[in-house]
């Protein structure tokens, strides 16, 4: 028989056993293709070949699903291959093994939100407090734009630019500048992922070659060195509404406790105060220590405590005498969420329009202005409120405390605090 046609395979009719019917192409070295018939009457068309003498058959697909020109393009592929002096199904297996490996390889490679998960889980591990709150702003505004699934290699510049370019339309241009910086971040710290011996083990592999992020510039009219602080007026309006008014900002007696104490520790870092624990507050010294894990540099402060501090940390011990933490959540075995603080002083705000707005971070900064004006050296005032010093003689060798110093300092910035006429003087009653 020369070349098979359809009508001849249509016609062949099935037997007791099995058997073959091979076309002959005239083309020597090349294979064959042909028909099996198996005693159910299926027919499927098979490529035959041989190497170094030794009878092959791979099987193409049945007939007619696989129609006759289609199976002799696949027989004549098969041919060619053989010429060559190739095994079609060795190649075969070797092209499966490569898709096999490419999948797994591609399955491996690691998503948007496995790398903001590695990058902060690093910064976790370097001891910086804030890397929830930046896998939660990434979370928050990148992922309704880009799936969390995306291979993090194949995010491109154009796409990080929409995300900032959807929170500067709405007004978050400073908040865009801190997306834009924790995305750089994650993206340089991806590039030398895959490379670092101590990620070896890990599953995902990035495969980042450049930052997407590197091209977009940062909004840079947004970032103004702030300098808003409270003036002693609006100090002691503040005190008094804290003291009086309970209905109108919706500020719980913790909420109030803590901005008072951020004031008369001379602007504590909030997270600080909220993260510490009882066992920090030593009654009979009068101070307050604020531990290594805690405190943005790393290192241990120790506050004193004047005597407005003490009746604080009482009124707020009373709130909550069962929880290990000072300033506890309502509602599980933790700090509060230091975001509450924002919050609070947002809606007292809203409640107060004649008051200049201010955020927490402004408590801090008044209390660095108003008691430089009582003549406490910017030194003082920096070891108060554990700035890192970088000189050579207060990193490597001066490690007296400065207590003394830090209490006088406090005492007479209590004194500047309490100093109000008579009907706004703060009463430090039990709430």
């Amino acid at each position: 028989m020369s070349l098979l046609t359809q009508k001849e395979i249509t016609g062949l009719k099935a037997k007791d056993k099995a058997y073959y019917v091979w076309e002959q192409n005239g083309a020597r070295g090349t294979g064959s293709l042909g028909v099996k018939v198996s005693p159910s009457k299926s027919k499927i068309f098979y490529f035959r070949y041989f190497i170094d003498g030794q009878r092959k058959f791979i099987a193409l697909g049945p007939f007619p699903s696989l129609s006759l020109v289609n199976a002799r393009e696949l027989a004549k592929s098969y041919g060619l291959q053989v010429k060559s002096g190739l095994d079609p199904r060795e190649e075969m297996e070797r092209e499966s093994r490569a898709q096999e490996k490419a999948q797994r390889e591609q399955s491996q490679v690691g998503t948007l939100d496995q790398l903001f998960k590695a990058y902060t889980a690093q910064m976790k591990k370097e001891g910086k407090r804030t890397h929830q709150q930046v896998y939660d702003a990434l979370v928050r505004n990148v992922f309704p734009l880009i799936s969390k699934d995306t291979k993090a290699k194949d995010a491109t510049t154009h796409d990080f630019r929409n995300v900032l370019a959807v929170m500067i339309r709405r007004g978050a241009v400073t908040q865009s500048n801190r997306v834009r910086s924790y995305l750089l971040a994650a993206y340089n710290y991806g590039l030398f992922h895959d490379n670092d011996p101590a990620n070896f083990i890990d599953e995902a592999k990035f495969g980042i070659t450049y930052n997407p992020i590197a091209a977009i510039p940062k909004q840079k009219y947004a970032e103004r060195v702030g300098e808003h602080y409270l003036s002693h007026s609006e100090i002691h309006q503040l005190f008094h509404d804290l003291d009086h008014v309970f209905d109108r900002f919706r500020m719980g007696h913790s909420m109030r406790n803590l901005i008072m104490l951020c004031f008369y520790t001379g602007g504590q870092r909030p997270y600080e105060i909220i993260s510490s624990r009882w066992g920090a507050i030593d009654w009979e010294q009068k101070t307050f220590l604020i531990t290594a894990d805690l405190s943005k540099n790393k290192k241990p402060h120790l506050v004193p405590l004047t005597d407005t501090a003490l009746m604080i940390l009482q009124r707020q011990q009373a709130q909550s005498p069962a929880s290990e933490f000072i300033f506890p959540h309502r509602f599980s075995d933790r700090p509060m969420r230091t975001d509450s603080l924002s919050q609070s002083i947002t809606r007292y705000r809203e409640a107060t329009p004649l008051i200049r707005p201010f955020v927490a971070r402004d408590i801090r900064r008044t209390c660095k202005t108003l008691m430089g004006e009582l003549g406490i050296s910017k030194e003082l005032r920096d070891r108060l409120q554990n700035h890192a010093l970088n000189d050579v003689s207060s990193k490597h060798y001066d490690r007296y405390e400065y207590l003394p110093e830090k209490r006088r300092a406090l005492e007479a910035w209590e004194q500047k605090l309490n100093e109000i006429e008579s009907d706004n003087v703060i009463m430090m009653r039990k709430l």
